[in-house]
């Protein structure tokens, strides 16, 4: 009977012991879990922060309401009232502006504004180009950019002297700067405003005047410049339309560069020399 009596008093024993073991093992092991949760949270963390200060730098700020539509070579906010982007951005650099794929000449509906855009009926017997706001010449770096530059929402009804001639010009010099450059960061777009005249059934706006924004960030000689070019012919010299992107902010009501550091940006939207370029 003692001997019954002991042996069961090891047994206690024992699982008394593999019990404290076994809450002192959980105790360790708890901080050490908390401290790899931190970790990973710590590490998210840094890995959003540097996503966000890395974000494309051309785009204009949004509202929580815009869908933003991102391409291979620009990105758009998609305009559904008027039937046309707000704002195309891009970077463009040396090596794209020297693109060699053959213009497609395929303008199409896009698929990827769920709204739908204008169409070729829209612009049929209209007496309006299709111009593109995001040169096909700039995405000619890729057949996909080139297909993509050719989406009715990258066009825009302009007249035809005005996109074969001034707009033209202004495009052509870009992909000067940009090969002189390095790279430049592009924003372009009409100027929409209620009340614009409209072609085809869709109501495609017809602006009245367009603009392009351009930041050449590339240390230590950084510029910035804009220009507002009305829809019509003209053979005045580009250096007429420069204006400091401050001004197509407040036409457009765009907040150009949002990204950038703010004493810089500040300092380069303010400027309006055109012989710098």
């Amino acid at each position: 009977m003692r001997s019954l009596v002991l042996i069961i008093i090891i047994i206690a024993l024992i699982l008394s012991i593999a019990y404290l073991i076994n809450q002192t093992s959980k105790s360790d092991s708890s901080p050490k879990q908390t401290e790899q949760v931190l970790s990973d949270t710590e590490n998210t963390h840094n890995s959003g922060e540097d996503i966000l200060s890395n974000k494309n730098p051309e785009l204009p700020a949004t509202s929580i309401n815009d869908r933003v539509t991102y391409y291979s070579g620009f990105t758009l906010l998609y305009d559904e009232t008027h039937e046309q982007a707000r704002w195309v951005a891009y970077e463009l650099t040396r090596a794209e502006a020297h693109g060699e794929e053959e213009r497609s000449n395929h303008f199409k509906q896009d698929p990827s504004i769920s709204t739908r855009t204008a169409s070729d009926e829209d612009y049929a017997r209209s007496g309006y180009d299709r111009g593109h706001l995001a040169p096909a010449a700039d995405m000619g770096w890729s057949k996909t950019s080139m297909d993509e530059s050719f989406y009715y929402s990258n066009m825009s009804p302009q007249i035809p002297a005005f996109n074969r001639g001034i707009w033209k010009k202004l495009e052509t010099c870009m992909r000067t700067w940009a090969d002189e450059h390095e790279s430049i960061y592009v924003v372009t777009g009409p100027i929409l405003t209620k009340g614009l005249p409209t072609i085809g059934p869709n109501g495609v706006s017809v602006p009245n005047y367009y603009y392009k924004v351009i930041i050449d960030s590339r240390a230590p000689e950084m510029h910035g410049i804009g220009f507002i070019l009305p829809n019509k012919s003209s053979k005045s010299p580009l250096s007429n339309f420069a204006v400091a992107i401050d001004s197509v902010e407040r036409v457009t009501g765009l907040n150009f560069f949002y990204a950038m550091p703010s004493p810089l940006i500040d300092n380069l939207e303010q400027e309006n020399c055109f012989s710098c370029w």
